[in-house]
């Protein structure tokens, strides 16, 4: 598939609001959370992926992370299990992105092993 445009679209119902990424794309790494970067570290190294931290759930995750930490106001990086409440009660969904035509194009996916480990340490649904 060309990286012309993302794999995946995925929207988070969280907090009564639903917010959507896609999953990234281009040139460098993604400005991932320190606590999904530890969590990815600390995974074994044959579940990790190249894409790993490019997906649209963990930007997703992240996004809500870096949000959480900002709202707290006292400069500290929230771990994963103090962030855990946060997410009481969301879910999410992932859809595949392809070209025009394509049969898979808006088929819901699952999320790669990495990110499906991380949402079920939130304790967030995955909708399939």
């Amino acid at each position: 598939m060309s990286e012309q445009f993302p794999a995946v679209a995925s929207s988070l119902l969280i907090g009564g609001q639903v917010v959507s990424h896609t999953s990234l794309v281009g040139e460098g790494t993604a400005n991932l959370h320190p606590a999904i970067r530890s969590f990815v570290e600390s995974l074994p190294a044959d579940v990790r992926r190249p894409f790993t931290g490019r997906c649209a759930e963990s930007a997703l995750v992240s996004d809500q992370l870096w949000a959480f930490d900002s709202a707290r106001g006292d400069g500290r990086t929230s771990t994963l299990d103090e962030a855990a409440p946060h997410f009481a009660g969301s879910a999410i969904i992932s859809k595949m992105i392809r070209g025009q035509g394509h049969p898979d194009h808006g088929r819901t996916t699952e999320p790669c092993e990495v990110c499906r480990l991380l949402l079920q340490k939130l304790g967030v649904q995955v909708m399939a």
